[in-house]
């Protein structure tokens, strides 16, 4: 575990992944609760409950500064990207913005060189 406390840019990451969580799991019950497919909720559950499990993983794993978390928040924010775009519109720009800012070297650098501490 890290004694000191997270640097201000791993900070950011962690926050807009939460509020990325937060924003897939709103539009999943939208969309769930739309009613307008037989079987809405199971279909929803389909296409939307791997993305959240992924998103919440990864939020967790950023939090505490692991690595498994910065590679399961870009392949989550992938995920949540594609999903959104598809069912969702602009929505999917917030997960496609935070997986450029997770890429930019400062971020990726913590996560790696933390990795091999």
């Amino acid at each position: 575990m890290i004694e000191a406390s997270l640097p201000k840019f791993a900070k950011v990451a962690t926050g807009l992944q939460a509020l990325v969580t937060v924003l897939v799991l709103v539009i999943w019950s939208a969309w769930a609760t739309w009613g307008r497919f037989p079987y809405s909720l199971e279909a929803s559950g389909v296409v939307f409950g791997p993305v959240l499990l992924l998103c919440v993983i990864a939020t967790l794993g950023l939090w505490k500064a692991r690595m498994f978390g910065w590679v399961t928040a870009l392949l989550g924010n992938g995920a949540a990207a594609a999903v959104l775009l598809f069912s969702a519109g602009p929505f999917g720009i917030f997960p496609a913005a935070l997986l450029v800012y997770l890429l930019v070297p400062s971020v990726r650098d913590f996560y790696i060189r933390n990795y091999y501490q």
